[in-house]
Parts: C-alpha cells; structure tokens; sequence
C-alpha cells in the first residue's frame, strides 16, 4: 500500500503555514477552519493520504474531510506528540543518565516518575530527588516520535486523476476577535465620526496566509458536542462585503479583504465605513435617597443605531475610545468605556468620565423619621460654569413604598426605586430642583 505524502504550497521556516483558508472567528477563543487541500501525483491504487498542517488547538473531534473525486472511507487522527516529560513514563525500567543541578552526573535504572519526583536504582542504594532540580536527562532514542498531531484517512477514488482535492474542516482554539470603537466628536455642529473596528488574535502555532475572515458575534455552547455543533456554518455564503449576514442567532461579519494572520499577532480591521452620526450629550447627577454629595457631574453620549442617523448596524460589544476634535483641527483623548452588545433601533449610552466644569450638590434638607414612617426633603443644585447651556438628568433612587411630594419640576418614574429629572441649565448659572419623599410601612 502506497501514501500520498501532502505537498503545499510553500513553508515557513518557523510555523506550519496555511494558505487560502476560510476561518470563520468567534469571540469564545475557537475558529471554523475551512482549509482547501489537494494531494499530487496519485495513481489508482492509493488509497491512503495524510495530513498535518493542524494548529497545536485543533479540536480533536472535529474535523471533516469533503473530497470532490474520492469519497473518505475512514478517518484517524493520531494526537500522540512527543513530549518529553511524559514520555519519561515509557522508560521506566531503563537506564538513564541524570545530572542534577550544581552535581555530577549519576547513572541507573529509572524506577519512579511523577509530577515532582524521579527515583533511580543504583547497585547498592535508591536515590530520590526532585524532578526541579534536574539539570538534564539522558535516555535512550525514541522510537516512532511524532512532532505534530496528523490525520489519515482512507479513501476510494471514484475515477482516473492525477490530483486529489478537496475541503478540510475543523474548530481550534486560540483564535479570537474583539470590537474596538472610536468616536471622535465635533462640538461645532454637534456631531461624531464613528469608526468601528475588529482587533484579531492569532495565538495559534499556523501561519495562515491569504485568509478569508468572518467574525461571529454571539456566545457558542461549546459543549462536548462543539466537534460538530457549527458544521452548517461550512454551507453559508462568504460575500466580500464589509456589511453582515445572519447566521442562526448570530451576526457574521465578512471581511471584504483576504489577509494574513501571522502567529502571536493581532491585526485591525475595519468592521464598518466610518460614518458621521449625531448624538445626545447628558450631565448625570446620580444619588440614593441619603446622599449628601459635592461633586462633578458624569458625562454620557446617547448614540442611536438607526438607519436615520446613518447607522442602523449590528454593533458588538467592545471598547469605544473617545477623541474631541479641537478648533486647530487635532484631537485629543477624552475618555473610554464599554458598550454592550447594541442590536439595530437600540441605543448605545457611551459615558466619558466626569466633567471639569458642571457641578452638583445635593443635600437633605429635613429628615423626620417615625415608627412607621420616614420623610425627607431633597435639594439638588447644579451649576454649570460652560458659555453653552447644557442638558441634565437627576438620577435619585428611592426604596420601598414611596410617594413624592412637592417637586418643584416635573419627573419621571423609570422603576419601583428610579425617579429622573430632566432639566436645561443655561451657561454660566446654575438651576435648583427640590422634592420630598414620604414612606410608610406597616
């Protein structure tokens, strides 16, 4: 019986390399690998082929071989690569030299291996030591050492044909992507530039050269069952365009751009055109119902995902970065947060830290407990020390059984414990809002 040994393409000095594969990239750490493969030079009666050009994460269960002029009768997959701390196992009985660190070399008969210790028989005494304090081990060669996990299968050729070729597909680990935003805004006409973008990790040992790259965004049960979990994935179109497709209940971004993932490296592309958008600006003033506060109010960006603002996009979750364009036409950092996962028509609330110049101060005026019951009144003054008016909300959480009294400007009850009060506060003054709570119990 003959073997087809692979032939690829061309070879990296350091890393197996990949050429032309389609890796379909989660944010769980795993990868759907989709890897052309062709074997050369065969004749009728072979019928075994083998390969081995695996990331070290393959999931060891998942691989699948389509063939277009062969079918796959059987498929192994030998995962038995040499490492030597637990081939050390396979020499138990045998003569080995060890040099132990700061020592001579001592010889004998390796009759004890574990996890800290190693035990050999010399002519007259045993000798026991710890496996950190070995400085090297000689044994005999190995026979049959395999350095990389391959797969062999068995197959029937259906016709004539110098060239066998086909798909090979499988889920590794060591793969991930994240979403990372910036947001640049333009006070002057009070709008943003927004740039999404993907930072891509190859942790694997591949080279994947002149990759096609899809993202997923969505969280996998990644169970036992992940080997073949994901295989209706290999029959979903890849189009090159930067926009989404839907896949299953996930969104799947396709990178309109083949490119090459080198090992340890992160690479980042664009998920979306950047796109000018409008926003929201919001001074928060957030208290429970026993704050006594002086300080700066927080900051936070209201961004609709609509179609009318020029959005209207899957938009994943990941770090947004905030820039001000300044009137010389540079930008400067301002801020970062975290947006959650923001489906269509939502809207992302961006938050970039507390402002220098807005400040709030609340106090509790009267405080009158009873048996069963408690009342207080509230006070909250904010200044704004900015030329432009601004817009503000109080935030004030309430627990229990409440009413409120005599609010000196409109509210709205958001849940059973959240009251907010919107107000303006024109530049260069300051605007205050009072109210009492009452709480009764029985």
């Amino acid at each position: 019986m003959k073997q087809i040994i692979v032939i690829f393409l061309s070879l990296s000095a350091i890393y197996s390399q990949s050429l032309y594969a389609n890796l379909t990239i989660y944010k769980d750490g795993y990868a759907l690998i989709k890897q052309p493969v062709f074997w050369e030079d065969v004749d009728s009666d072979q019928n075994v082929i083998i390969w081995d050009v695996l990331p070290k994460g393959v999931v060891y269960n998942s691989p699948f071989l389509s063939l277009e002029n062969a079918n796959v009768l059987i498929q192994s997959f030998n995962k038995d690569v040499f490492h030597f701390s637990e081939r050390l196992y396979d020499y138990l009985g045998t003569k080995v030299d060890i040099k132990l660190i700061n020592s001579n070399d001592m010889s004998g008969t390796l009759i004890e291996v574990t996890d800290k210790i190693l035990t050999i028989q010399r002519r007259r005494s045993l000798i026991s030591f710890n496996r950190d304090r070995v400085d090297y081990i000689n044994v005999p060669s190995a026979d049959n050492v395999q350095f990389k996990p391959t797969l062999k299968w068995t197959i029937q050729i259906d016709q004539e044909a110098d060239t066998i070729a086909g798909d090979l597909t499988y889920l590794a680990s060591g793969f991930s992507w994240n979403a990372n935003y910036r947001f640049i805004i333009d006070s002057e006409i009070d709008e943003a530039q927004f740039i999404a973008e993907a930072a891509i990790n190859n942790d694997s040992n591949i080279n994947f050269e002149n990759a096609a790259l899809s993202l997923v965004e969505g969280k996998l049960n990644m169970n036992e069952g992940a080997g073949n979990s994901p295989r209706s994935i290999t029959n979903q179109p890849v189009t090159n365009s930067p926009e989404t497709s839907e896949l299953g209940d996930y969104h799947i971004f396709n990178i309109d751009t083949d490119m090459s993932l080198i090992p340890k490296e992160t690479i980042i592309t664009r998920l979306y055109p950047s796109r000018n958008v409008s926003f929201v600006k919001t001074y928060i003033f957030e208290n429970d119902e026993k704050s006594q506060k002086d300080e700066p109010l927080s900051v936070e960006y209201d961004i609709p995902n609509t179609s009318e603002n020029n959005l209207g996009i899957p938009l994943p979750k990941g770090e947004i970065q905030l820039y001000q364009l300044l009137e010389n036409g540079t930008i400067e950092f301002i801020g970062k947060d975290e947006i959650r996962q923001i489906p269509r028509n939502e809207t992302a609330n961006i938050s970039s830290g507390k402002a220098f110049d807005v400040l709030g101060t609340r106090k509790i005026l009267n405080y009158d407990r009873q048996q069963k019951s408690e009342e207080a009144s509230i006070a909250i003054q904010v200044k704004n020390s900015q030329m432009e008016s601004i817009s503000v909300r109080l935030t004030e959480h309430i627990y229990g059984d409440w009413v409120i009294r005599n609010a000196s400007t409109d509210y709205r009850k958001v849940d059973a414990s959240t009251i907010h009060f919107m107000i303006p506060v024109p530049g260069e003054s300051s605007r205050t809002v009072t109210y009492t709570y009452r709480k009764e119990w029985k």
